[in-house]
């Protein structure tokens, strides 16, 4: 779990493509909602009937996740400013915290934002999910969501993890080194071929005449026509 400030609340929801002018207050809705743990979930939200996660306890109405890697911060963030813009640019009715007016206890228009957010320590995602984070190999690297093409984390549809990142960057490594060594292997093979041949030339060289072998074969010959004279 991350425990985040209020001025770095403001600053996610900046960074997620929220208005600053309202930044205040989102920030002050996710102190009340999750006092601003990454982290949190409250499985019994509505009276049961979902579950709600992260900083600004994002649900869709069920228990599931509404979006991959909800409990990032940077993406639940990005489902926040969703949220509020699908409601014509409102805090209501998305937040309970805004409708009772729990978050002005945490309000505070004079803080700025700060713009040292710090990475996640760990998450935590419901199992056969993945969790966000930049050293976590399932992480976006290029993706799109509410307000167009995000940075790492921040998407709530991914093209390209980091993990395929990885993979591609691995594969091109392999290919250049074998491309490296493919003229030492050829060397090593022309020379070993070279020490080869006075090997073979000596095996062709034990196949000449045996000194004496001609001989004999006349003697025979002398000695049938001897026979035929005869």
């Amino acid at each position: 779990m991350t425990k985040y400030t209020y001025a770095q609340l403001e600053q996610l929801w900046i960074q997620a493509g929220g208005p600053r002018s309202v930044a205040p207050i989102a920030a002050a809705i996710a102190e009340a909602e999750s006092g601003g743990e990454s982290t949190a979930t409250n499985p019994t939200d509505n009276n049961g009937t979902q579950t709600s996660w992260g900083l600004w306890q994002i649900s869709d109405g069920t228990h599931g996740q509404p979006v991959p890697n909800i409990l990032s911060p940077a993406v639940n963030a990005a489902q926040a400013v969703a949220k509020w813009k699908a409601e014509g640019n409102s805090f209501a009715p998305a937040w309970g915290t805004y409708d009772s007016g729990a978050y002005r206890a945490f309000l505070s228009n004079s803080t700025p934002p700060d713009p040292n957010v710090p990475a996640p320590a760990s998450l935590t995602s419901a199992p056969g999910s993945s969790s966000g984070g930049a050293d976590n190999p399932d992480t976006c690297l290029i993706g799109a969501g509410e307000g167009g093409v995000f940075g790492i984390g921040a998407a709530s549809v991914c093209f390209f993890h980091k993990s395929q990142a990885r993979a591609l960057v691995g594969g091109l490594m392999l290919t250049a080194a074998g491309l490296i060594a493919l003229p030492a292997v050829i060397l090593l093979g022309a020379a070993g071929f070279r020490k080869a041949a006075p090997g073979a030339t000596a095996a062709i060289e034990t196949l000449a005449p045996v000194p004496g072998y001609g001989m004999a074969i006349r003697a025979a010959q002398a000695g049938r026509a001897t026979r035929a004279a005869k």
